[in-house]
Formats: structure tokens, sequence, C-alpha cells
């Protein structure tokens, strides 16, 4: 006997980018990942302009998402003139908030306000006031919410997680990650990255993958016992014309497990794909390949003697764990799988690890002398 799937039914604020490829992998076919146990409909597209709303759906989703495709609800996508109208629409269960960082914590606040459950792209919000908010809203409401650090359920960082936790490199020591990107000089200062009137900078914008790869690997493994990292230091290198970092490089240790990380995020060069992220342990090393947000492949590299210094290694192990698609639909798939049991907040991006997060950004942004423009952060502590 066959189960109906559950269907998150999407409504989508923005029409940027970043939704896009949100919706075009919600209109994958489940069998593409073999799963049979939710689905995706895109119920609703937001913009201020309802034509700009029409052709997303047009260009990204005109046959639906892939429980439309399946059968399994019977209304096509709709374009609306205004997020409200989408937060309001009745086949809309939950909200897909993919703006501008700047205006994340209204337009999640406007879903959460509404009685809606929200995935808020990343990074959540401003500041972790913002952030501690909007759960205090959720949780008033009883409606769910999470931050969309889609890298957390990539099959490639989760085999690299087990890898590490299973002692494939003995004791882990330092974790190195990196994200950047080649823009400093080749986009004007106007853009998103680099503008302070958007919040622009390296941390907020490209940060949030580095410290994934620390909070996954460091404060989740099991003998950290999620004791969050201390004496947190850092160096920023700031915009000279908008004031917003060009550069941030931060420390973090893990002392219950004698553990580091070391993370960057620049707008001054690119990050190689063939080393995005460098998990260092006692008996081998762990080089991650793709991009840092989105993890293909890995190699092992154990060493000969892990008694003694030199670094002499066996063959390269090498796991190939590419992928069709973007990668977005795990995360959805994880988000709807929420919905359907019941849960308030996801057990794999919980709320108190956003407010870490966006403690030690608050931290790293104090410490380097970037303060945003006024009248954009809508709460503080």
């Amino acid at each position: 006997m066959s189960t109906k799937p559950f269907v998150a039914q999407w409504g989508i604020l923005g029409c940027g980018w970043i939704s896009s490829e949100f919706v075009k992998d919600s209109c994958r076919p489940m069998s593409s990942r073999n799963v049979t146990d939710v689905s995706h409909a895109i119920a609703a597209v937001g913009s201020r302009d309802v034509s700009k709303a029409r052709q997303f759906i047009q260009d990204y989703a005109p046959r639906g998402g892939s429980a439309q495709q399946d059968g399994l609800v019977d209304f096509a996508p709709e374009a609306c003139g205004s997020y409200k109208a989408v937060v309001d629409h009745p086949n809309v269960n939950i909200i897909y908030v993919g703006t501008m960082n700047v205006s994340h914590y209204e337009d999640a606040k406007l879903a959460l306000e509404g009685g809606k459950h929200c995935l808020l792209e990343k990074p959540a919000t401003l500041n972790a006031a913002e952030w501690k908010h909007l759960v205090s809203i959720a949780q008033a409401k009883k409606v769910f919410l999470m931050e969309a650090v889609w890298t957390r359920f990539n099959p490639c960082m989760l085999a690299v997680q087990k890898a590490v936790f299973d002692g494939e490199i003995g004791d882990v020591r330092c974790v190195y990650s990196d994200l950047s990107m080649d823009a400093f000089g080749k986009r004007p200062d106007s853009h998103r990255v680099l503008s302070a009137e958007l919040a622009g900078g390296a941390l907020l914008d490209l940060g949030p993958y580095p410290m994934v790869w620390s909070l996954m690997i460091l404060y989740r493994h099991p003998k950290n016992q999620m004791s969050p990292p201390e004496n947190i230091g850092s160096t920023m290198l700031r915009h000279q014309q908008t004031g917003v970092d060009l550069a941030t490089n931060w420390g973090m240790p893990f002392p219950r497990i004698n553990a580091m990380a070391f993370c960057s995020a620049t707008m001054l060069n690119e990050t190689p794909g063939e080393n995005v992220t460098r998990i260092v342990g006692s008996a081998g090393e762990i080089i991650v390949q793709g991009m840092t947000s989105r993890p293909l492949k890995y190699i092992v590299r154990k060493l000969v003697n892990p008694e003694k210094e030199e670094r002499v290694f066996h063959a390269d192990e090498v796991h190939d764990h590419t992928f069709e698609g973007f990668g977005l639909y795990w995360e959805a798939d994880a988000v709807a799988r929420c919905l359907r049991d019941g849960l308030l907040e996801c057990p794999e991006m919980t709320h108190a690890e956003t407010s870490l997060a966006m403690e030690i950004f608050d931290k790293i942004r104090k410490d380097g002398g970037y303060k945003y423009v006024d009248g954009l952060e809508k709460v503080k502590e």
C-alpha cells in the first residue's frame, strides 16, 4: 500500500538568483534523488512588480514544483504583486525568503506574524538580536523557522562529517575553511556585496560557509558536546570608501577537543576549487573540493606513520559525491519532513546554532570596526 508524500506548499518572497535556484531544485523530479516521502509545490511567487513574478514562474516553474507535476496537488503557481499576498495565500503553508540580506528580518517577520512557517536564507539577519526576535515570534505563533544554510544537508558535507566523527583521520585537530570571490575592483561599490547601504561585505555574505564547516565538524563533534568556541579572534580589512569588510579572518578554539577552526572570507580573490576546506587530524587529513558552499568531492589522506612528525601519506582515497541540480533540494526535503512531523525547528539547523553564529559575527564586526548604516538594524541588543 503506497503512502502519499507530504507536500510542502511554498510561497516565494523575492525573484532574485537564489530564489530561482531554490525553485528550479524544487521542480526537479523526486525520483532523481530517490525521495518518496515528501514533495514540493510552488504555490505563489511574490514581487513588488507582479509582472516580474509572472516571468519568474514562466522561467523557472512553468509546470509547478515536483508535487504539481506528479498530480499530488491541483493548483498552479500564482504570481502576486506583494509579499503580504504570498503570506496570505491559502495554498501556501511555508514561506521561502530569498530577498536581499537587509530585508531578511522584516520579510521573515511578515511571514511569521502571518502564521506561516518560514525558511529564511542566510545570513538569517543582520545581527543576533534580530534573529532572536524572529525566534520569539515563531515560538509564540507555533510555526517553524530555520535559517537556510543549505550546505548542512549536502551529502558530501555529511560524508565528510561522518568520516571525521568515525575517526578516519584520528583525533580532529584543525579545520581550515575559506570562501572568497574576486569582486573588489570588478564590481561597482553600489553592488550588494560592496554597498554599505545594503550591509555588504565578505563576513555576512560569504562567512556563513566557512562557519558551517567549523560548526559541523568541531562544534557538533560528539566529544565536544556542543561546547561553543572560546576566545574568538579576528582580523578585518575594510573598504576605504564604503566601510564594509573586504576580507575577514577569524579563529575559533574548541578547547574541549583541543581543536581549532581557521576561517576566512574575502572579496579579494577566488577560492581554489581543489581545496575549499581542509580538515587535519592526528592520523591524516581530508581535502574538500568543489565550492565551500557546494562541496562535491573529498580526498582522504592517511599518514603512513601517525607517530612521527613527517607528513608522508598513503595513496589518496577519493570520494565523489557529484550531483545534478544546484543542491538546495536536500535542505527543502529536510524542511518538508520537519513540517510533516510537526517540528518547529530542525534538529540539523537549530535556532540556537544560528544564534551562536550570529553572535560570533556580531563580535567580529565590532572588533573590526564595521558599523552598519543607521537604520539598517531593526532590532538591537
